[in-house]
């Protein structure tokens, strides 16, 4: 049973504030504030608080209560400490009755009573006394008021379908001044707040609600965005407004969540528009001299809008529900693109700085209490901002048929030498096609996106015969697979996790990298001895995902040297199992079923693969075929073909896995092309 402060979360700070404006009205002198500090003082925050959240009738009635709170909700006298702390809690006390009158619990005669008080609030011009709180000196006041104005507004339209007109006008005419303010934050803050309220809430008509409030407010806000952030790179240092970092990072923040009700409602304004379309402000923010949390929040906001993900931390729903209404969305994605690698091009990650240690809400890492560190969030965002940007190149160039060649070359040994730069254990000795999964250990959708984007990458320079072998750049698909499991401990239950979650686009990723291992299993032999030849300097972090499996011990990396040698699996004793598939009723039929697949293998021959960037594999090749790489890679295959099988079998699957398991039973003969000049040898 939860104790009292658990349930009333307000009890203590509440008692506090009582008796210290008990204390203060007793001995206060002032003419001009006793009046509101005593009509103030004689409400009983401690027991409104609590029979609003017990769900019990005030003491007092709802005129009543309503006059007093309007009382002191004036800005005379908000210079007094005591009325400055009163105006505080009645701020408060308003905003929990908004927000308790959408609870269903709420009995009916108590929430009578609360909507007869919000009914004589608003007749007392209750939004009129919030927005003149809004430039108060005080930023606890000017917070607690927009707070509370953004609650009645979102209940305004959740019961009518419309917003006060009043906050409307009063945003657009501090957006239209673009001057840096404590009321310019509280009226982005107030607006990011309605929007979301909207996104989240039951509303009908979303889509209507949205486009009647963004049109009142998108020409002020395009005139806000053109003036706060950079539109040149002419000495961008110099523009003055950019030392503002606090309006920067709210305004960021509206920025996505407009981005998210585009993708999610279809809805699209100027502003709306204008974030991609003018995306390179905020790659000029990066030469800015503002504090190094503004440049992390711009470069999210660009890898966010790229990979349709605004709005992922707090927004419900499918983001792409709306995208199909939104016929300019490729368009204005491909702007982003083309504004990405334009800047690349000029030298924008020369200028681009990371700090040498994470940054965690603006501070510091103290390097004192760990090893050598880097800034992962920085280097992942930039990283995924350019593989993304080349792909949607590439698909519009493919699509539209055009001329000019993007050289993926050039811009990937751009990102290896940035990235050699500031990730401190990436040497020029490691395997170079091992910073995916060094660069996005922590991160597993950015990670699986990451490497389905260099597929595409992969497939567009083999597709115009590109002589350069792409280990050099890092892009080798099948090095990036391999090297993934491997960092996986090649245990299939994680792959099978990653199937069945909806947070990665891992089956997307599967579907695409098996495919290229059927058109290019040469590719596939000669990169398990690339990877098994610098076993020694893969530099690949043992922690892939802490959420999924233990720290690797230096015991367990010599147990996996002992197994590459002697062919044993010690999977099970290095990497805990997710589920048991083992335990299965069925599980001995399934893997008896999955043990017959295939004993009659076709001979496909030698595969020649045109345009690949690799040359035919030789039997003499396929005999140096690393048999432990190799075999384990395929062996984690086919065991998470026979867990799919097994549970598609029993209907617990989640989808229909037809042809990802047709994909996966086209291994099993091309291993036996590989084996069998093994077995000739011996």
């Amino acid at each position: 049973m939860q104790s009292r402060s658990q349930v009333y979360p307000f009890e203590h700070t509440l008692q506090t504030y009582t008796r210290k404006m008990t204390d203060v009205s007793s001995g206060c002198r002032s003419s001009c504030s006793l009046d509101h500090i005593m009509d103030a003082s004689s409400l009983d925050f401690h027991n409104i608080f609590l029979s609003l959240y017990s769900g019990t009738l005030p003491s007092l009635s709802s005129k009543d209560l309503a006059s007093k709170i309007a009382s002191c909700l004036t800005s005379q006298t908000a210079g007094s400490v005591s009325h400055t702390d009163v105006m505080c809690l009645c701020l408060t006390l308003t905003e929990n009755i908004i927000t308790r009158l959408s609870s269903p619990s709420l009995p009916q005669d108590v929430r009578i009573c609360y909507e007869d008080v919000m009914r004589s609030l608003c007749e007392m011009d209750l939004m009129a006394k919030l927005v003149s709180l809004l430039d108060c000196q005080d930023q606890l006041v000017s917070h607690l008021s927009t707070k509370c104005m953004s609650a009645c507004v979102i209940n305004d339209i959740s019961m009518t379908g419309s917003s006060s007109s009043l906050w409307r006008d009063t945003c657009a005419k501090v957006f239209y001044k673009s001057t840096p303010s404590g009321e310019l934050d509280c009226c982005l803050w107030s607006l990011t707040c309605v929007i979301k309220g909207v996104l989240r809430g039951d509303c009908r008509n979303k889509n209507d609600v949205l486009t009647k409030l963004l049109g009142a407010v998108d020409p002020s806000l395009t005139c806000l965005y053109a003036s706060l952030l950079p539109q040149h790179t002419l000495e961008p240092r110099k523009t003055e407004v950019m030392k503002h970092c606090r309006t920067l990072c709210t305004f960021f923040d509206l920025l996505e969540v407009l981005s998210a009700a585009r993708l999610r409602c279809g809805v699209c304004s100027s502003v709306q528009r204008i974030v991609f379309t003018e995306s390179r402000a905020l790659l000029h923010v990066m030469r800015t001299d503002v504090e190094y949390f503004v440049n992390k929040r711009a470069l999210l906001l660009l890898k966010r809008n790229l990979l349709r993900r605004a709005g992922e931390d707090w927004a419900l729903g499918d983001v792409q529900s709306g995208s199909h209404m939104d016929e300019g969305l490729n368009e204005d994605l491909l702007a982003v693109a083309d504004a990405v690698l334009n800047e690349v091009k000029a030298g924008w990650l020369q200028e681009v700085s990371v700090k040498a240690q994470p940054s965690f809400f603006g501070g510091n890492f103290d390097v004192h209490l760990g090893g050598t560190w880097r800034d992962d969030v920085m280097l992942r965002a930039l990283s995924l901002i350019l593989l993304k940007s080349l792909e949607i190149n590439i698909q519009s160039t493919c699509g539209k048929g055009a001329q000019n060649n993007i050289d993926v070359h050039q811009y990937l040994t751009e990102l290896m030498s940035f990235l050699r730069r500031h990730a401190t254990h990436l040497s020029t000795e490691a395997h170079n096609c091992c910073w995916v999964t060094s660069v996005f250990a922590e991160q597993d959708d950015d990670m699986i996106e990451s490497a389905k984007a260099l597929i595409a990458l992969y497939l567009y320079q083999k597709s115009l015969n590109f002589s350069v072998p792409v280990c050099l750049w890092g892009c080798n698909p099948h090095c990036h697979f391999i090297i993934l499991l491997r960092s996986l401990s090649f245990d299939h239950t994680v792959l099978l996790d990653f199937l069945i979650s909806t947070e990665t686009c891992f089956l997307e990723y599967c579907v695409r990298y098996l495919k290229l291992l059927r058109e290019d299993w040469t590719g596939f032999c000669r990169s398990c001895r690339h990877v098994e030849d610098s076993d020694g300097n893969l530099g690949v972090p043992r922690k892939l995902t802490a959420n999924l499996m233990d720290r690797e011990t230096p015991e367990s990396s010599q147990m996996y040297v002992v197994s590459c040698a002697t062919g044993s699996d010690v999977r099970a004793a290095t990497v805990p199992r997710l589920v048991d598939y083992g335990s299965s009723d069925e599980s001995e039929e399934a893997e008896e079923s999955s043990s017959d697949l295939h004993t009659n293998a076709v001979d496909f021959g030698r595969m020649e693969v045109k345009g690949s960037l690799y040359p035919s594999v030789t039997t003499m090749e396929q005999d140096c075929v690393s048999e432990c790489l190799f075999d384990k890679v395929l062996a984690c295959l086919e065991e998470l073909k026979v867990a799919i099988t097994r549970l598609h079998n029993k209907a617990l699957f989640p989808y229909n896995p037809a042809s990802l398991l047709k994909l996966l039973n086209n291994l099993q003969p091309k291993k036996n092309l590989v084996s069998q000049p093994r077995l000739k040898a011996v």
